[in-house]
């Protein structure tokens, strides 16, 4: 889970860099506070052994209904940033799953991978697929904005290009003994080292994802009845009282 988390800050934190509006120790503040809070948000749903379960909970989410994340926005006011000084685009989901962390620009977008864990994966290949991700997701908005494919009428934020994020001060995922603070892309890489990932069988990652996992492991658990909730899109429903 550290992995996954590390990689969605660092990938939200890049963005925000590129609208340049936080200095250098408001950024580092963030960072730091939103992975606490993911990990604390995240650590008793999250599912080695069935990945997609709980997807929709792990899911950070912008867009003409809702313009602020939720987690989000707790995180810049315990860091006392300006939600808007992210300058994040104005519908953006960001899933966070076991072994894939994906993105999508707009509600009617396909996703990418911002990031795919295996367990073999090198940190520099990693840091370097997040840089672009951000970058696609900057061309996503810059598209957007002159045809239109949003799914609202007026335009989008500009996009970002941030910086790379820690872990957990308070928790096992600290970095090697060091509070969570400003890190450069070697101490990112850290999070990377050693890892063993266990991927179960059958198991079936994001929508971004361009391949299927085949290692063993637990059998994926499928729900015995179909889901009663109304269809959001193809990978989440919604409970029709929300």
């Amino acid at each position: 889970m550290k992995d996954e988390i590390a990689a969605t800050v660092f990938f939200i934190t890049r963005l925000a860099k590129k609208h340049n509006k936080l200095n250098k120790r408001q950024m580092e503040t963030f960072a730091c506070t939103l992975t606490t809070l993911l990990f604390e948000r995240y650590k008793n749903h999250w599912y080695l052994d069935n990945p997609t379960k709980g997807q929709g909970f792990r899911c950070i989410r912008l867009n003409h209904l809702q313009a602020k994340d939720p987690l989000l926005e707790q995180a810049c006011t315990a860091s006392n940033v300006d939600f808007q000084s992210l300058g994040l685009p104005k519908e953006i989901t960001i899933w966070v799953d076991p072994f894939d962390v994906c993105c999508r620009y707009g509600e009617k977008n396909p996703a990418f991978t911002v990031a795919h864990f295996t367990g073999q994966e090198d940190e520099h290949d990693v840091s370097q697929g997040i840089r672009q991700a951000v970058e696609k997701a900057s061309s996503s908005s810059s598209s957007d904005h002159h045809s239109g494919t949003s799914s609202e009428e007026d335009g989008t934020t500009r996009e970002p290009k941030s910086i790379p994020t820690v872990s957990n001060p308070n928790s096992i995922y600290q970095v090697r003994g060091r509070s969570c603070g400003w890190l450069g892309l070697q101490d990112f890489s850290i999070l990377y080292s050693h890892r063993r990932c266990f991927v179960p069988d059958g198991v079936h990652p994001n929508p971004a994802a361009a391949y299927y996992l085949h290692y063993k492991g637990y059998k994926i658990c499928r729900p015995a009845l179909p889901f009663s909730c109304p269809r959001v899109d193809r990978y989440h429903w919604v409970s029709s009282s929300r």
